[in-house]
Formats: structure tokens, sequence, C-alpha cells
């Protein structure tokens, strides 16, 4: 990146996890000048202290460019992160998010801005919580031109979210992509799995299955009987086990709101189009919006109503 595109930036966008960080330099209007990513997730970095994340990852920018004002989303705002965030109840908008945010500066005079989570009720009687999806929420339904939709966004902890009049109003999660990793590196099943591309036909065939008798729980150990008895091949087994997960979540959310609505989903390649396969299964329509896209979208929007905020 020339020096010159470092000079036109304006803010640094960072969407903080537990298992990942990823940051965007912009300008002005929120374009992109900049990406960059590392494994220095919330719940991985040990004892490394998070100013040297930052300055690792960004420090090239901020030495073209000192005090670009940094805003982070994320469980970087979590009571593990680097300065607790308290969550905001539903109704959610963007308005209430961008009145939220905890402002603070760093020893070296870096000023920072924290989103918050949403917490509120979830699809079958319960509380959840969320945090850093609601920006990508509200960045997919603005490029959309939507104000009411169900979003479904895939990942470590799935979450399914009710959107009405440019609120969130309810918030559901699924604990898909932490088990589907559990069970593939920590249990007995796992020791029979052969790491192999994705197989569509298979995964398919444990969308299926997910919906088979005796719940989830017998048919994850039916994966393990299968293929001891020869009646499913070992290097076809992960998409078959990654199937019966996301078929159980999706049939769980769509049967508990979702039928007849179609679903905004916000996630990347290949995660995404296996929600949209197995939502196909459920005879039900989806359009997809990239998590990137959706996220920076989202800071734009945050940026408008705390500059604008009427």
């Amino acid at each position: 990146m020339a020096p010159g595109s470092i000079a036109i930036a304006r803010m640094i966008a960072i969407d903080w996890g537990s298992s990942a960080f990823r940051a965007f330099l912009l300008d002005g209007d929120c374009e992109i000048l900049g990406r960059a990513s590392t494994s220095d997730g919330v719940s991985l970095l040990g004892d490394k202290p998070y100013n040297r994340v930052l300055e690792e990852s960004c420090g090239k920018w901020l030495d073209v460019t000192p005090g670009l004002p940094v805003i982070m989303g994320g469980t970087i705002g979590s009571r593990n992160g680097w300065k607790e965030t308290p969550y905001v109840s539903c109704n959610a908008s963007i308005n209430t998010l961008a009145a939220s945010c905890v402002r603070f500066e760093t020893d070296t005079g870096l000023s920072i801005q924290i989103v918050p989570g949403v917490s509120g009720p979830n699809f079958f009687g319960g509380l959840d919580v969320m945090r850093g999806e609601e920006l990508q929420i509200f960045g997919a339904l603005e490029s959309l031109g939507l104000a009411d939709a169900l979003v479904c966004l895939p990942g470590t902890h799935s979450k399914w979210c009710v959107v009405e009049q440019g609120e969130i109003i309810s918030l559901t999660s699924f604990m898909t992509g932490e088990m589907f990793a559990l069970i593939r590196r920590q249990s007995m099943i796992g020791t029979l799995l052969v790491e192999e591309e994705f197989d569509l036909p298979s995964f398919m065939a444990g969308v299926a299955a997910s919906g088979s008798g005796g719940g989830l729980l017998h048919n994850l150990f039916s994966i393990r009987a299968d293929i001891l008895l020869g009646e499913l091949a070992c290097k076809s087994a992960e998409s078959y086990l990654s199937g019966m997960l996301v078929g159980s979540e999706v049939k769980a959310a769509v049967g508990a709101i979702g039928a007849g609505r179609d679903v905004v989903l916000v996630g990347n390649g290949g995660l995404a189009s296996r929600y949209t396969a197995a939502l196909t299964e459920h005879a039900v329509a989806s359009v997809s919006v990239p998590a990137e896209h959706a996220f920076v979208g989202g800071i734009a929007l945050l940026k408008r109503a705390q500059t604008d905020p009427a």
C-alpha cells in the first residue's frame, strides 16, 4: 500500500473476536484502504497485551497517520477483553449502539471506542447475548435495503436474529462451530475422521440425518457406529458431521420462527454455502452478504449515527 493511501485514512475499524483479529484501514467514506489479520483472538492471547497486538498489526498505519481513531467490535468488549462494554438490551438499533460505545485512551494517547454487544430474548423463552455480530447485521441489511429480516450469522457460536423496523428484537445462539471443533479434535468420533475436501452429498446426508428420531446426541454416536460397520466412509464422515450439526441448528431455528421467511446469511465462502444448502433443504430461500462487507458497512452506519444522531 502506498504511503499516500494511508495518509487519507480517517479511522481503523477492528473486528476482534475470540479466535481472530481483523483490522481495516478506512477513509472518510469507510472505503477499505488496507487490511490486517492475525490469530490473536481474545481467548488466545495469554499474557500478550492488547496494545501490543494493535501495534504489531496497525503500527505501520499509525506511523504514517498518528492519532487515527480506532473503533472495535466483538469479544474485545467482554469481561475477558480489553475494556468491558455493557450489553445494550433489545430492542437495539444502530443509534442505540452508537450512543453506548465505551471510549478510552491508551498510554500512547490513542483514542479507542468499543461497540457494545446486545442482549435480549431468544426464540425459546430464555435470554441470549452477542458481541460483534450486531454491526454485521446492520451493515448487511443496509446493503440490501432492508429494515425487517431474519438474519443468520454462521460461526463458532452461530447467531439467528429477528430485526424489525431497524431494531434487533431477539437473538438466538447455537454452539455449532464450537461443537464441530470439539467433536473433530477431542471425541471418539474424531479419532475415526479423515481430513478430506468438503463433500456436498455427504453434508446433505448429514442434514437429512439430523431430522431423524433419537435426537442429536444419539444421531452423533451413529456416525461412529456407521463408520465401524462400514456404512459410512471415513473420508465422508467430516462433511457428514458438519451436515448433521448445521442441519440440527437450521431445523431448530426455522422451526421456532423461520417458517415462511427468507433468511439473510452473513458469512463467507464455503460456510455460507453450507447454510444455503441446509436452508434449501428446509424450503427456505436465502441471500448472502460477505462478513467483511457487513462489518465495514456497520461501522459506516455507526459513525454516521454518531455524527448525526437525529
